[in-house]
């Protein structure tokens, strides 16, 4: 027997179909633009944005989830071999402030998670939101998921400075979570290519 992969409900603002992917925990509704998250078979409003294509590219575009996690992160101690600078802070003498994280919602390789994630989160490309009619999906990773994984991104891109870290005692407090549509070009290869960066993933 085949496994059933779709689920189809109702939105709760204008009473059109949704088509749920199985373990999505986000859908959009394309007719009225409420997005919804999916808590114990319930659903709860949550912003949905979208980024503009920027870039061109072949093939099919498809725009897949990322979690934007507005969190405040403060770094409590630094130990480390020589001097560094915080990429995330904007001024490299801060040691807290907002930091708006890119999340990627949907599965990817560890080594694409962290790098789509730490590019996207420091150079902010998307800073307007637009709403589109159109499908997004690729939520295969909840909020508490999307914390974990923020800080996995800040965590590495601090591991990766030129300077030898020992121990590092921070704290991240989210403020808010939204999600945002980012379109990728499907490459004849399977993987993706997003179309506002241009960063590959697989």
């Amino acid at each position: 027997m085949e496994d059933f992969k779709l689920i189809a409900i109702k939105c709760k603002s204008c009473d059109s179909g949704l088509t749920v992917e199985m373990n999505d925990t986000i859908v959009y509704c394309s007719s009225c633009g409420n997005g919804w998250e999916i808590i114990n078979d319930e659903l709860h409003p949550i912003e949905v944005g979208f980024a503009k294509p920027v870039l061109q590219g072949q093939g099919e575009i498809v725009y897949k989830g990322f979690w934007l996690v507005d969190s405040y992160v403060r770094i409590n101690s630094r130990d480390s071999s020589g001097g560094w600078m915080s990429s995330f802070f904007g001024d490299g003498s801060k040691t807290e402030g907002n930091i708006l994280f890119y999340v990627p919602a949907f599965w990817m390789t560890i080594d694409s998670v962290k790098n789509i994630g730490s590019q996207f989160t420091l150079r902010n490309p998307v800073p307007s939101p637009q709403k589109y009619s159109v499908k997004v999906t690729g939520f295969t990773f909840s909020k508490d998921d999307a914390k974990k994984i923020a800080e996995f991104i800040f965590l590495s891109a601090e591991a990766e400075k030129k300077d030898t870290v020992r121990n590092i005692n921070y704290e991240l407090t989210v403020n808010s979570y939204r999600v945002l549509g980012v379109p990728f070009y499907k490459q004849p290869n399977g993987k993706l290519r997003d179309a506002v960066l241009g960063i590959e993933v697989a």
